[in-house]
């Protein structure tokens, strides 16, 4: 075990586990989780930098240095394509993730040496290799709680600026680079540690606040056009519910009039079937709120003309001190999911969408039911998207829980056989 010990202990596997660090929490599988470990596994054989640093350091005396710092590089670019390849993300995210573990393996590295670059270090034996074991983990704890934990499964980097990309990446290599040169001349010494250290954190905050704040900017503007369009949308939305209300209204009078004229039974069939589809667009709702008014009678039709079953017993006056756009949002986005899941079921006969709304002692409760044709995968607590434009998709979800949230309530999911429910609580104005 002494003799492999080295070959575990390599830059090579701590830097994949660093990376994996990041990866796990953050990213979906690109494959099956057998395939994934078997490619991982693949990666440590083959590029384990203890076999590499040993054949090229025998094959060539001279230019030592370069040869290290040449394989590290390799190596590295190496685990970015594994990251690619296992993970789904792009190959500028892949970059992005291996970058913060090449960071983090710099600097689990100094307290792995830290006898080299601190001469004076009082520890030695198994109280070093305790030291180095504690360290090690306790800045993997410390990278996860402060920089993964903060930034859940949802929430990727922007990494469209390139510059910001390449600067951290080439000020890795470039450290990297320096740092090998100073271990083959063993000029080793605690400023170079320090330098070296700072580097990396400077390096690990660029990454997750430059590149965080720009991919949270960008996913705010999204949110601010999709509250605008709602709001129109909630405009128009109550002026066709109003028009056709009057319109039916009209309609049924002129229907009564008709039935009091002299006709034969051809004329009362007729007149049945116009009353009939008259009724189908008279479906107004009436909760006691006249933006979730609006909302309910405009996705009523819309499950009417789609031959879905909506039923709706609401309080609309427990959300009286809701705004008009958050209601149309919150009810909108839920009521379109819920219609776009309820379609896909392949028996007519079990299309359902239930929505219940209120109170439940100082809060409202609104439960949004509907069947469904299979069971959703939850990322980050919301379903994965099954669209073509991810970027795009589900913002819908997370508009509701952004207004859920700033409303002081929360948001939960709940999934059974064939049932989809969204369960929402809400403080009583």
């Amino acid at each position: 075990m002494g003799a492999a010990w080295p070959y575990i202990e390599c830059f090579s596997n701590i830097l994949v586990a660093c990376e994996l660090l990041f990866c796990i929490p953050m990213l979906d599988l690109r494959v099956s989780r057998p395939k994934a470990v078997a490619m991982t596994v693949a990666y440590l054989v083959v590029f384990n930098s203890r076999n590499i640093n040993n054949l090229l350091s025998a094959s060539s005396a001279r230019g030592t240095s370069w040869i290290i710092s040449a394989s590290t590089i390799v190596i590295f670019l190496a685990s970015v394509v594994l990251i690619h390849l296992v993970f789904s993300c792009s190959k500028r995210l892949a970059l992005f993730y291996g970058a913060a573990g090449y960071a983090t393996e710099n600097l689990i590295f100094y307290v792995r040496n830290v006898s080299a670059y601190f001469p004076g270090f009082p520890l030695d034996g198994m109280g070093l290799q305790a030291f180095r074991l504690v360290g090690s983990l306790a800045i993997a704890y410390f990278i996860y709680t402060q920089l993964v934990r903060r930034y859940p499964r949802g929430h990727e980097p922007n990494v469209t600026n390139g510059f910001m990309l390449a600067f951290v990446v080439l000020t890795l290599v470039v450290t990297n680079v320096l740092n090998t040169w100073v271990r083959v001349d063993g000029i080793q010494g605690p400023e170079v540690a320090i330098l070296a250290i700072l580097c990396n954190v400077m390096l690990l905050m660029i990454e997750f606040d430059v590149f965080r704040q720009s991919s949270m900017e960008q996913e705010r503007k999204i949110m601010e056009q999709l509250m605008v369009e709602r709001e129109r949308q909630q405009r128009l939305s109550k002026e066709n519910v109003d028009l056709i209300n009057v319109k039916c209204h009209d309609l049924k009078h002129q229907i009564a009039a008709l039935r009091d004229m002299p006709a034969g039974t051809e004329r009362d069939r007729t007149i049945d079937e116009l009353e009939q589809a008259v009724l189908i667009y008279d479906s107004a709702v009436r909760t006691g709120n006249e933006a979730l008014d609006t909302v309910l009678t405009e996705k009523g039709l819309i499950c009417e003309g789609r031959g879905i079953e909506f039923t709706c017993i609401a309080d609309g006056s427990a959300l009286s001190h809701v705004g008009a756009v958050d209601l149309y949002t919150l009810f909108g986005n839920a009521l379109d999911n819920a219609i776009e899941a309820t379609e896909q079921v392949a028996d007519p006969d079990n299309r359902l969408v239930s929505l219940r709304v209120g109170r439940r002692g100082s809060f409202v409760r609104i439960s949004v039911e509907n069947t469904c044709a299979r069971t959703a995968e939850l990322v980050d607590g919301l379903p994965a998207t099954t669209k073509d434009d991810p970027n795009y998709h589900g913002f819908g979800l997370k508009s509701i829980r952004m207004i859920v949230e700033r409303l002081g309530g929360n948001m939960t999911i709940e999934q059974g056989e064939g049932v989809f429910a969204l369960h929402i609580l809400l403080p009583a104005g």
